[in-house]
């Protein structure tokens, strides 16, 4: 790839979420509860996106943000964590009984089915049949009929369930590292990140830092999006907080305990999203903000320690091909 073609791809979360999301598209949060991209996520409320589809496999809050920022008008997930329960609820909850949000209830593998077959560029994938008899099957929303088929196995004459493939507009990933191409880089729990970021159209990878090519081809099995998939590229420190990064920061359980609280009615809601997403610019006015209101010591208590896994051999005797001699 010619050097200039690549650097274009770098840009800050507010060009890359004004440049690849519109109103009215498919946004899938690709990482599974670990390392979500609350940058990208902030971005998107800041810059008031409408009548959003959101995919996602499992989420925690970040659901409960982009409803409370009017983003969203469709989810499609397996999980959903209701802090407080059906006493005291969440945003989430809150939004499908006044009917604010229609909902489509998954497992996590049937969804995880539907973004491999989009990514494989298949039309359908198989499912477990057990879930023909669970409310899964039976409750449906806006997928109708589509949202499972039965059909009769050509092998065994057995009846198998299948999923549709999905191609959401555009993936949102938080990754540990990138190169300047966008060759992406994620180690830990990888849960479905591969495969909701392939399945679909668009892709915007924020990370915590940018290394060079010669980086990620020493490491190759960590590369987990090839950069001619990657459309915008966010070098974003702490652009996960207050979710996980292996390597990198712990989860903030005290800010996310705060979070939930002040999830539990909607006006206290959209005074965190006012101080946390609205009066602040971008993730550097954030990091700024939670150091003036809780300290700078405290963010560097989250700060990972080293813990190295053991280096891979790579390498080769380096000599062509049939050569017989040196």
């Amino acid at each position: 790839m010619v050097e200039s073609e690549a650097y274009n791809k770098l840009m800050s979360a507010s060009e890359a979420v004004r440049k690849f999301i519109s109103d009215g598209e498919q946004v899938c949060i690709a990482n599974f509860l670990q390392s979500s991209p609350f940058a990208l996520i902030h971005e998107i409320i800041r810059q008031k996106k409408r009548n959003l589809t959101l995919w996602s496999t499992s989420l925690i809050d970040e659901a409960d943000l982009l409803i409370a920022g009017g983003c969203l008008k469709r989810i499609i997930t397996a999980f959903s964590f209701r802090l407080g329960g059906s006493n005291y609820g969440t945003e989430f909850e809150r939004a499908i009984k006044e009917k604010r949000v229609e909902v489509e209830d998954y497992s996590n593998y049937s969804i995880l089915a539907m973004l491999m077959a989009g990514a494989m560029g298949q039309t359908f994938m198989q499912v477990p049949i057990g879930l023909k008899y669970t409310d899964i099957f039976r409750k449906r929303s806006f997928m109708g009929e589509n949202k499972f088929k039965e059909i009769e196995c050509p092998f065994t004459g057995k009846k198998v369930l299948l999923v549709p493939a999905a191609n959401p507009d555009v993936a949102i990933v938080h990754v540990q590292r990138v190169d300047a191409e966008g060759n992406a880089q994620l180690w830990g729990a990888l849960g479905t990140v591969k495969w909701a970021s392939l399945a679909c159209k668009k892709i915007i990878v924020s990370a915590e830092e940018m290394v060079d090519h010669e980086t990620v081809n020493r490491s190759p099995h960590h590369t987990i999006i090839p950069g001619f998939r990657v459309n915008a590229v966010v070098i974003e420190p702490w652009g996960a907080h207050p979710s996980e990064v292996h390597g990198y920061y712990d989860m903030d359980f005290f800010f996310r305990a705060l979070l939930g609280a002040m999830n539990w009615s909607s006006e206290s809601l959209q005074h965190f999203l006012i101080e946390w997403v609205y009066n602040l610019e971008n993730r550097q006015q954030y990091v700024a903000h939670y150091i003036e209101r809780f300290g700078k010591k405290y963010l560097d208590r989250l700060r990972a320690k080293p813990y190295y896994s053991a280096p891979v051999n790579y390498g080769s005797s380096f000599r062509k091909h049939m050569q017989l001699e040196d």
